[in-house]
């Protein structure tokens, strides 16, 4: 199969991969983006401003502004570490975590529909290409072509 066959395949088929039909049942009122950050809260329970900035590879002032909306409608809490009196910390919500359950009760879901037409040597064969795939959208900025270099912020701990 072409290459442009492949792109159109795949642009063709987007809506099924990004959209299933489990999220349009979901009461989103945030943005993808917001999802997203709120996904990485999630994962960690909390984190910092520059730990959401990195996820979403963005600028600070663009993920205050949305950390900002979230925090007003409820999905997001700003507190004061107990470690260090002077970070500010990012957690989930009631609210919040009611809503990541869902959002990964979908995928989960999601994913339970694909692993059961699939064999697990396919399953196998998936994982390997999905890896793959990372790797090499991870190492180059296919928009402008440069090489990507990723700085990392990392939390010293002052005593």
């Amino acid at each position: 199969m072409g290459q442009g066959k492949i792109l159109d395949l795949v642009l063709d088929n987007l809506h099924k991969v990004f959209f299933p039909e489990e999220w349009i049942q979901l009461d989103l009122t945030v943005s993808k983006t917001e999802l997203l950050a709120m996904l990485i809260v999630d994962r960690y329970g909390e984190v910092i401003m520059s730990q959401i900035s990195d996820y979403l590879n963005a600028p600070l002032s663009t993920t205050t502004g949305l950390v900002n909306r979230l925090v007003q409608n409820g999905y997001l809490q700003r507190e004061r570490s107990d470690k260090d009196r002077r970070v500010v910390v990012i957690q989930l919500t009631d609210k919040g975590r009611n809503m990541m359950s869902e959002v990964k009760g979908s995928i989960e879901s999601y994913l339970e529909r694909i692993n059961s037409v699939l064999s697990a040597e396919e399953r196998q064969g998936l994982l390997k290409v999905f890896l793959k795939i990372i790797e090499a959208l991870s190492q180059k900025d296919f928009v402008s072509g440069n090489s990507q270099v990723r700085q990392v912020i990392r939390k010293i701990t002052i005593e």
